[in-house]
């Protein structure tokens, strides 16, 4: 991703009329520390993107490609421009949304950075419908994402995006919305030494046990239900390049359906026997009681970073960030609560 922004930024210094107007252009080494890392960077990328959102809406169930304009606003007076193509995706997400989490397809755009060999596109979610509500579900959903960054290295980094629509289809109409870009899988993989495994008929018995334990608790305590190892549904699998943890290592993705979130669309499937994604249903494998007490004394030990986390997070309305707080509190209660592993856990783990 470095590679990408560095080399298109690069490309365009030579050629001015593709910047916005500024006193004094920027030098290599500016650019160089703007794009640094960027999906370590906390402060929120500036994009804007110009395309017929109203042809887009009209095909989303499709999975059209149409064609866009992209902007990065470096600063108030320089801007990078790329031609690239946007299309929907999501299962649930593209039926139900006005706006559809979307893909970015750059393999047009003339870049040919060695980092970005294997990918041609980039997922980026943003406000589902028009009320204010969904911008707040969007920025739960990344700070889910940002959670499981504290607990695993094997997480899909995201960036936090003003994302400002300019529809070419409804005379230029300006909408300016809350995003955040998803880290694609290859880039993921490559940063942990690993390679993407894109089989589907997988099981729990072939995945890493730990992880997949840790994942399971994590699920259970922001309320994630909607997940299998089998078909990779909001699990991607890393097999390492070189030694590490026996087995195929899950990593999960696609928090919109958590009870941490609370989407107003999410329900449980109805096999479950719960009214509400609220509730907390256990969906790992079974352990012995002394690999459960492990997993949940290491869950325990980021109870105050995550909390920080969430708490920190400026751009999120305080209420909304101690409900979060209040709803992942709930869940520490109850680990610590007599009788959690057999009431909890071992009534519906498989």
């Amino acid at each position: 991703m470095r590679s990408f922004f560095i080399l298109t930024t690069l490309a365009l210094i030579i050629s001015t009329p593709l910047f916005g107007q500024y006193d004094d252009p920027p030098s290599f080494q500016d650019t160089l520390e703007v794009y640094q890392d960027l999906f370590e960077i906390e402060e929120p990328l500036t994009l804007t993107i110009k395309f017929d959102i109203k042809e887009f809406q009209k095909t989303k169930r499709h999975g059209k490609y149409h064609p866009a304009e992209m902007t990065c606003h470096v600063s108030d007076s320089f801007t990078v421009k790329h031609d690239v193509r946007v299309k929907s995706r999501g299962e649930f997400r593209r039926d139900w949304c006005i706006m559809p989490p979307f893909w970015v397809n750059i393999r047009l755009a003339g870049i040919e950075a060695e980092d970005l060999a294997e990918v041609t596109k980039m997922k980026v979610v943003t406000r589902c419908k028009s009320a204010s509500i969904y911008d707040n579900l969007v920025l739960r959903e990344y700070l889910v994402y940002r959670i499981f960054n504290i607990l695993s290295p094997y997480s899909f980094n995201t960036r936090l995006v003003k994302l400002r629509y300019i529809d070419t289809g409804r005379k230029d109409k300006v909408k300016e919305v809350w995003g955040f870009i998803i880290e694609p899988e290859d880039m993921m993989a490559e940063r942990n030494n690993a390679m993407a495994i894109k089989s589907d008929r997988l099981s729990l018995a072939t995945v890493n046990k730990e992880w997949m334990d840790k994942i399971a608790y994590f699920n259970y305590m922001v309320g994630m239900m909607d997940y299998s190892v089998t078909g990779r549904h909001n699990l991607k699998i890393l097999t390492l390049k070189e030694y590490g943890p026996t087995g195929f290592i899950p990593v999960p993705y696609d928090f919109d359906y958590t009870g941490l979130v609370d989407a107003t669309y999410a329900v449980p499937d109805e096999n479950l026997g719960i009214a509400s994604v609220r509730e907390r249903y256990y969906l790992g494998a079974c352990r012995s009681e002394e690999v459960d007490k492990k997993t949940i004394q290491w869950l325990a030990s980021y109870r105050e970073e995550i909390k920080d986390l969430i708490l920190s997070f400026e751009y999120l309305e305080e209420s909304e960030r101690v409900e979060m707080v209040d709803y992942i509190e709930s869940y520490y209660q109850e680990a610590e609560s007599k009788g959690f592993i057999n009431r909890s856990i071992k009534s519906t783990c498989r």
